[in-house]
């Protein structure tokens, strides 16, 4: 067994080899096609190669949607929306009522609250009024400091950048004021 059966091998890649394919088959229809210099063969090779390292590092559509993702924010958004669906079935049924699946629901919901009676139904309302408020005003307050550290670091690296994305506009001075009009103003 020589050397190189011993390497492990490599998983090949459906997409790197079809690219390959019309990599390879671009290339000979060109080099028979016409006479060519050494300098415009090594030109042509180095444009495949560079052709199908752009493609192959190209991100794909999930990697691009998934940067964009902040999954603290669902969670925190999940938990309000919960709190929320249980503040909806406690006002919905009211005190008595004759649908009996709203019934069940509220009686789980007062099961994992441990509710026992109606003061505790009015202070469990307001708990989770208050939670709410409080998460919505928690997800506020990460993206405020989010895009203060993200404004800070790009003020830090591109200061050009930052105003730009500001929507501030240069005021551009074409002539100087006179003297006058510097002095009047």
């Amino acid at each position: 067994m020589s050397e190189w059966e011993k390497l492990p091998k490599l998983k090949t890649n459906s997409k790197l080899i079809k690219l390959q394919e019309e990599i390879n088959g671009v290339t000979e229809e060109l080099l028979e096609g016409e006479e060519m210099g050494i300098t415009d063969i090594n030109n042509l090779i180095y444009t495949a190669a560079t052709v199908m390292t752009q493609t192959l590092n190209e991100p794909s559509k999930r990697s691009k949607n998934r940067r964009n993702v902040k999954f603290w924010k669902i969670r925190m958004q999940k938990q309000i929306s919960n709190w929320r669906n249980e503040l909806s079935i406690i006002a919905e049924t009211g005190t008595e009522s004759d649908n009996w699946k709203p019934n069940r629901k509220k009686r789980k919901i007062f099961k994992k609250h441990r509710v026992t009676n109606a003061t505790q139904v009015a202070q469990l309302t307001e708990t989770l009024k208050q939670k709410v408020q409080a998460k919505a005003q928690r997800i506020k307050r990460y993206e405020k400091r989010e895009t203060q550290y993200s404004q800070n670091k790009m003020f830090k690296e591109d200061t050009k950048k930052f105003y730009r994305n500001l929507g501030i506009k240069n005021i551009e001075a074409r002539e100087p004021p006179s003297m006058a009009e510097a002095e009047t103003y």
